[in-house]
């Protein structure tokens, strides 16, 4: 156990070293000049005259060779220091760390959503695999999953917050001001998470212990909760790993709809204000996430299946 946690902690450090080289090759192909961005922001008159710009492209080292740049940035990042933003001229480090709370709220309380939404309905439908029950939620499922995210977003806020005026829709003042983004960012999930909890759960309850356990006199909802639902979570709980990296990642859309002040809403603005090492310490953060979260994923299936083993590579 120890060996393999060590090999996956190690194999992080290539992955992230690569994701850095890809997002700073990228970020030359961008179109636009930071630079020229750079000298405009911060002049009085609004217009960056050439001197300017090309003192604002040794101000940001953009005159320096890649691989010297992509070097300093991995030494700096290894002291904890990303760089500073191009557009706020504060550390990118800090900026990401004073806004990474309110992305962490929002995507956790998403994800427990989905888990108390997703799990009754799924057990529920395979017990009456073929009921009206059963093919509503396969359409209804099908329908949410459809759905984009931001026009989810547009209708939940014209109609719990125009119509109705029950909940905020901006902002994070108030204890309220969470339910809309996390319902709009949850409803993908509770759909993938019911349909695949449905059909593991389907293939359980034709198992033979699963007929042991009725022929014994059970009930069916604790054969379910004892028998079956444990050993259909395996695959579920993969999706979920997964699905809370989309959560922290992935919820720019969402929290530009809702002004909600987390790190999706800070990407937004960097990618519309070029500001590369902003963009560049979000993305290697946010691949940090994905790769820990996939690494206790694969940890937790030896402790809720003791017949799995982890491989020794």
């Amino acid at each position: 156990m120890r060996g393999y946690v060590l090999r996956r902690l190690l194999l992080i450090i290539p992955t992230l070293l690569l994701l850095v080289l890809g997002t700073q090759f990228l970020a030359t192909l961008a179109p636009g000049d930071p630079a020229e961005n750079y000298a405009r922001l911060h002049s009085t008159s609004g217009v960056a005259t050439p001197a300017q710009i090309a003192h604002a492209r040794v101000l940001l080292g953009l005159n320096r060779p890649f691989f010297v740049r992509y070097v300093a940035w991995i030494a700096g990042a290894v002291h904890g220091d990303l760089g500073v933003s191009f557009t706020r001229n504060t550390h990118v480090a800090a900026e990401i760390g004073s806004r990474l709370g309110a992305t962490l709220e929002l995507a956790l309380t998403a994800l427990g959503l989905t888990i108390i939404v997703a799990t009754p309905l799924g057990a529920f439908a395979a017990m009456r695999h073929g009921s009206w029950f059963d093919h509503t939620l396969r359409a209804g499922s099908l329908l949410l999953a459809s759905i984009p995210g931001f026009f989810l977003a547009y209708v939940l806020i014209e109609v719990f917050g125009t119509q109705l005026n029950l909940l905020p829709v901006a902002g994070r003042e108030e204890a309220s001001s969470i339910v809309l983004p996390a319902v709009a960012l949850s409803a993908g999930g509770i759909a993938t998470a019911s349909r695949l909890l449905r059909a593991s759960m389907l293939e359980v309850l034709g198992e033979d212990y699963i007929r042991t356990a009725r022929g014994k006199g059970l009930s069916s909802v604790r054969v379910v909760a004892r028998h079956a639902l444990p050993n259909a979570a395996l695959p579920v709980i993969t999706v979920l790993g997964t699905l809370l990296g989309y959560l922290l990642a992935g919820s720019v859309v969402i929290e530009t709809v809702f002004a909600w002040p987390g790190v999706g809403q800070l990407l937004a603005e960097a990618v519309a204000e070029r500001d590369y090492p902003t963009i560049q310490g979000l993305v290697v953060i946010a691949g940090a996430f994905f790769l820990i979260i996939n690494l206790l994923v694969d940890l937790s299936y030896r402790f809720l299946d003791p017949r799995v083993r982890l491989a020794k590579q």
